[in-house]
């Protein structure tokens, strides 16, 4: 029923507030998907680099807090609440305006391809399940706070301007993105340059753009420059070899193809009561992802959307840049200082988040065009038992180990669980009470949230490799210095007592953290923590300094 022009129209109010409660069921989809105690995977690494960044007191020691910055505008953006509340508290706000900012750009975005009320729901439920299951090098979308999350949200914004065809506001929004996160916001420039060349009629002039596209510059220049500074000045053999450490020794797993295509898939099922199984037939990463190619482009084939071709393009522009990457690998396969230098730039970022945006939004547009109607609910039911199967798998997990994802991921021990966490606590909580602030400590090399839980620096940490040339190599050295073969395998226990007071001479450190799931063994030396005697725990302090030692004493 049509109103007359006599009769006022239905305030705009009520839409609002239903786009409103959409946005935080959205948020909340988040948090169930990944609401699981902080720190998340990298917040321990992020946040304690942003504190000290606005508080250098803190942990002043620490190698890989001193190493150069590159995630400024992340710093600004977030990191001076740690000057006022804890990390955790950091991490949970950073989490959640990370999470209403994307569930507010997601929504935005969806309701251009998937027209209607409460559709983004479906197609952010699928794209969470699509991402988890089916990412190529280990891209993430909903986990903690860092800067690639707000360089998403302007993405997102900026497709929606693709998809409104203003042009102006997609480099803009491609430019600030790119300030938070060089690397997202520089591929997708890329992308969106693709896009803009493969649609020469509707396409505005190079020159028409000009003014946005140096806007979009400027707007970038506080990510380019931090990450054009970690090499500037630096000897072309040490460049070389730092390129070589951080792609092929440390983060081949994101970055080198043929090495992704070799890794076992890990499926894990503990949590209902079965046991872990490593598949060690290659190529399942690469397989599982190219199913996602291989629905999408059907998808797409089918549906033949006007409205969405331009997302749709930019995702064959993010499949490209991720091809370009595979060439790379392939054709320097007998040059490793050839492809590290090449291959440092995440090639397999951008088409692993789009790629399964683009398959989710691209289920919502079937789900809505499907001229069957039975056929149709059909189809939504088995989108709608998908989702919630992802979501109660990802609650199963977190109820059955509720301990931070940093944690989880330092990995399986023979020690219970509760117990080990525990016991890592309280240990940590013991070096924060007992020692000074710019105090050094030797830990175990899996563990990653020292600082996090102890707030004291470490001499070398698997986790934290610094960004900078000269910092990555220290950080090999380092590590291979305090950490040789026979120590990754059994523990700091099997260093000698003078190989451990040359280190310490050399690294300043007093007191190192003993894990004894690695060795029943333990080092001659006073222990401080546990205090008594007899009384068991998985980690312990030792200390090599007399003096601390008689001081615990009294």
């Amino acid at each position: 029923m049509q109103t007359s022009p006599d009769q006022p129209s239905q305030p705009a109010w009520p839409r609002q507030r239903r786009a409103a409660i959409e946005v935080f069921m959205l948020v909340g989809l988040m948090f169930l998907i990944a609401g699981s105690l902080p720190p998340g995977v990298n917040e321990a690494h992020y946040l304690a680099k942003a504190k000290h960044y606005w508080n250098p007191s803190w942990c002043p020691s620490d190698p890989f807090l001193q190493s150069a910055d590159a995630h400024v505008i992340f710093f600004w953006t977030i990191g001076w609440l740690t000057m006022i509340l804890p990390l955790s508290a950091v991490a949970w706000i950073g989490r959640f305006v990370t999470w209403f900012l994307l569930a507010w750009s997601w929504r935005r975005l969806s309701v251009r391809i998937v027209p209607g009320d409460w559709w983004s729901l479906l197609t952010l439920g699928l794209y969470a399940c699509f991402l988890g299951c089916g990412h190529l090098a280990g891209e993430w979308m909903f986990g903690g706070v860092e800067a690639k999350g707000f360089a998403y949200v302007l993405l997102f914004m900026a497709l929606e301007a693709l998809l409104q065809g203003r042009w102006n506001r997609v480099w803009l929004l491609l430019g600030a993105s790119s300030s938070f996160h060089v690397l997202t916001g520089g591929w997708s420039v890329i992308a969106a340059m693709f896009v803009w060349l493969c649609s020469s009629r509707e396409r505005p002039t190079l020159r028409a753009m000009l003014p946005a596209l140096m806007g979009g510059l400027v707007l970038a220049l506080p990510g380019i420059l931090p990450a054009l500074a970690l090499t500037w000045g630096v000897d072309k053999a040490l460049l070389s070899e730092a390129h070589e450490l951080y792609v092929h020794r440390r983060l081949s797993h994101h970055l080198v193809f043929h090495r992704i295509l070799l890794q076992p898939l890990m499926l894990d099922f503990e949590y209902l009561g079965l046991p872990k199984v490593a598949l060690e037939i290659t190529h399942l990463y690469f397989l599982r992802h190219l199913a996602l190619v291989v629905a999408w482009g059907t998808l797409c084939w089918k549906l033949r959307s006007v409205e969405s071709r331009r997302f749709h393009l930019f995702v064959v522009g993010a499949g490209v840049i991720a091809c370009v990457g595979i060439l790379i690998d392939q054709l320097t396969l007998a040059r490793p200082d050839l492809s590290a230098g090449l291959l440092r730039f995440y090639w397999f970022r951008l088409s692993d988040a789009i790629i399964p945006a683009g398959l989710a939004l691209a289920c919502g547009q079937m789900l809505q065009s499907h001229r069957v109607e039975r056929v149709r609910q059909l189809w939504f039911i088995a989108a709608v038992v998908v989702v919630g199967l992802f979501v109660g798998d990802a609650l199963l997990r977190r109820y059955a180990d509720p301990r931070p994802d940093a944690v989880i991921q330092a990995g399986p021990s023979e020690f219970e669980r509760r117990q080990r966490f525990e016991d890592w606590i309280a240990a940590c909580q013991w070096i924060a009470d007992h020692t000074d602030e710019d105090e050094i400590v030797l830990t175990p090399r899996g563990q990653q949230t020292f600082k996090w839980y102890a707030g004291r620096g470490e001499v070398v940490n698997w986790k934290d490799i610094p960004q900078d040339a000269r910092g990555i190599t220290e950080w090999w050295r380092r590590h291979n210095e305090v950490y040789p073969p026979e120590v990754r395998a059994y523990g700091l226990v099997h260093h000698d007592m003078a190989s451990l007071r040359r280190l310490a001479r050399v690294y300043g450190f007093r007191y190192l953290i003993i894990d004894r799931g690695k060795s029943a063994t333990a080092p001659h030396l006073p222990r401080v923590f546990p205090p008594r005697a007899g009384h068991a725990a998985v980690y312990e302090v030792y200390s090599l300094s007399s003096e601390t030692v008689d001081k615990v004493a009294r």
